[in-house]
């Protein structure tokens, strides 16, 4: 399928991520950037508490669901607009708000660029990242296409045996986008373009527009900066993949803006403190049930701004605004404190980062990101600096200098396997994973490097028009928009070199069928694409997840026994992989044959997508006629093999 039939996947991916949040702003009264870089954050706590309603009263996972919840909310919200007009209703603006079309041509310098890259990063539509995790994303969306249900309450083993958590909200929104018609694979494509250029770059225009203002120049300068960074989203299309953690980070920035804006930390905003506060409440479920990460990752790139806001009150003469500012500073700290402490997964799940990382590297690599062993990024690089040597002299706004600290701290411990003790409590929340923490980087350091960009293009502006002047030719209309469109162009073109280039190639390195593809050879996807031919709608395949194997439910809609990971979930499944290949002659293996509808074997080897080789199953080892085995199909080294050692339907 091309990028061009894939179409209508793009219209519903837009309506889904942008409807909701519309019509939730629209009814608050919000306006141009606020209404658009809030409708996607707005727009996916809209699919999640659809999904839990619908689960929670029996409904069918649909977009019926989102779209009563839209409706009913933005009522509500209406009603709740009317009702508290002076407290929510959003005051003058305090500092001139761009015009749609300064909104629109920024959103455009920023979502054109990411949308080329990462179409050409995809390559084809429908290509898949060929990464571990990626068998659990897309058997996901089968099971909740299967079950019509998206709830994070349940989705973690996928149906394997009694669900448990896991967060759905990336999962949820493709899963709407599929109804569009479009194969699996497609969706989650055109569902990761539309995230990336309609949540992250609206987001990132918002987050920094809180601090320099609404001028054409930060939003141009916030614009090229959003596709000027390697980890993000460039590094997160390919490793893991960690859709969901995707999303949640795509989602940082808005939902950063809006605490800026809560606190008073940049430029005075149009939003009322308790509409802030309304605003905040209504992208949190989405930014938890994107990855519940994010939200410490709020906490800890939002502490810098608070904390400065919290000094500044604190030092006012009117006693009673001093004590207000060190109560509010406190209970930051210690919300922030406790949620540090419980909202992380066990210490266990950080074994893989044991013996891995290095601090001293890591250090060189925040100061010229080039984070994981890639080139200097030399763009960021140079504004970063100018903007903490802007930052230092103006003596204002200090925190931003900080905030970039933080989440550099973040990285840096990540990465420090020497102290494992401090790299848990700090680190913890994301397993000790450096790959993901750098993902954070992006957003720490946007602000820094827009403000020594917003004052390397004042600069250069200033000086060409003083030139004119010194020439005493007068200053044409044209002159400041063709000026400041060259600078953007200029920055552009530099922008894709070095890291970037580096994580792109790398990126899409992952998303090509070859005879060695890591997930899914281009042999084994031919396979797949020939199961429903072979293998009845209600038979069960065993396969091994590592070798791909397993996606025989999500691309040719055939269940497997073990959807993901490597352990199987229940007595009957383990008892399969231990000892299938002893069927003839041992009955408690056909019971549990039996039991699971086990009816074929897919063998794609063992060649693992971690690299290297997987442990084969010893039940599946020996996949012989004397041990019950028919091959039925294969491709290349793929086979497909029909068991009729235990006398199994499929032998009728």
């Amino acid at each position: 399928m091309s990028w061009a039939e894939a179409a209508p996947a793009f219209l519903v991916s837009l309506l889904v991520v942008f409807g909701p949040g519309l019509l939730w702003g629209a009814a608050l009264g919000l306006r141009r950037l606020t209404l658009l870089a809030l409708a996607g954050p707005l727009s996916i706590t809209a699919v999640v508490v659809s999904a839990e309603a619908a689960a929670l009263v029996g409904i069918g996972w649909s977009l019926l669901p989102v779209a009563v919840v839209a409706a009913g909310v933005a009522v509500l919200l209406r009603f709740a607009r009317h009702l508290f007009a002076h407290l929510l209703h959003p005051q003058p603006e305090a500092a001139p708000a761009a015009s749609w079309r300064t909104v629109i041509t920024a959103w455009a310098v920023s979502a054109v660029p990411l949308a080329a890259i990462m179409i050409w990063i995809i390559g084809v539509s429908e290509n898949i990242a060929q990464s571990h995790d990626n068998t659990f994303h897309l058997n996901a969306l089968r099971y909740i296409d299967d079950t019509a249900n998206a709830s994070s309450l349940t989705l973690g083993y996928l149906g394997s045996r009694e669900g448990t958590f896991y967060p759905a909200a990336w999962h949820a929104v493709v899963s709407l986008v599929m109804t569009s018609g479009v194969p699996l694979t497609a969706a989650v494509n055109v569902t990761n373009v539309v995230l990336i250029t309609a949540i992250w770059s609206t987001g990132c225009l918002f987050l920094v527009t809180r601090v320099l203002g609404e001028g054409a120049l930060p939003l141009l300068v916030a614009a090229v900066l959003s596709t000027a960074y390697s980890t993000f989203p460039y590094l997160l299309l390919e490793f893991g993949v960690v859709y969901p953690f995707l999303l949640s980070v795509a989602l940082l920035p808005a939902a950063l803006g809006l605490v800026l804006q809560l606190v008073g930390a940049g430029v005075p905003g149009p939003l009322r403190t308790l509409l802030s506060v309304a605003l905040l409440i209504g992208v949190l479920p989405g930014l938890l049930l994107a990855h519940p990460s994010a939200l410490l990752g709020l906490l800890a790139l939002g502490a810098p701004a608070v904390l400065a806001v919290v000094q500044r009150r604190a030092r006012s003469a009117d006693g009673r605004a001093r004590r207000t500012a060190l109560a509010g500073g406190a209970a930051f700290l210690l919300v922030g404190v406790l949620l540090w402490a419980t909202v992380r997964p066990a210490r266990s799940g950080a074994d893989n980062w044991l013996e891995l990382g290095d601090a001293g590297r890591a250090v060189a690599e925040v100061l010229f990101h080039g984070p994981l062993a890639r080139p200097v990024a030399v763009l960021v690089t140079v504004l970063t600096v100018v903007g903490a040597v802007v930052v230092l002299r103006r003596r204002r706004n200090r925190w931003i200098l900080a905030l970039y600290a933080v989440a550099a701290a973040l990285f840096v411990i990540g990465n420090w396997r020497q102290a494992p003790d401090l790299r848990w409590i700090v680190t913890g929340p994301w397993y000790n994973d450096y790959f993901r923490i750098s993902a954070l980087l992006p957003v720490g350091g946007i602000l820094l490097a827009s403000v020594g960009g917003a004052a390397v293009a004042d600069a250069l502006l200033a000086r060409a028009r003083r030139r004119r002047s010194l020439r005493g030719t007068p200053e044409p209309s044209w002159f400041v928009p063709v000026l400041a469109g060259a600078l953007v162009l200029s920055a552009l073109a530099v922008a894709p070199f070095f890291a970037v280039q580096r994580g792109v190639v790398e990126a899409a390195a992952q998303y090509r069928y070859t005879d060695n593809s890591r997930l899914l050879t281009s042999d084994e996807l031919e396979l797949l694409q020939r199961l429903p031919e072979s293998v009845p709608p209600d038979a069960v395949v065993a396969g091994m997840p590592l070798t791909g194997a397993s996606l025989s439910y999500a691309l040719a809609d055939r269940r497997t026994l073990l959807p993901h990971g490597t352990v199987p979930a229940t007595a009957d499944a383990r008892l399969v992989f231990e000892e299938l290949d002893t069927m003839v002659g041992n009955p408690e293996v056909c019971a549990a044959v039996r039991r699971t509808n086990l009816r074929f074997v897919l063998d794609f080897g063992s060649a693992s997508v971690r690299g290297g080789n997987a442990p084969v199953p010893s039940g599946l080892d020996e996949l012989t006629v004397e041990n019950g085995f028919v091959l039925v199909d294969s491709e290349g080294d793929a086979s497909l093999y029909r068991i009729v050692g235990c006398n199994t339907p499929s032998e009728s």
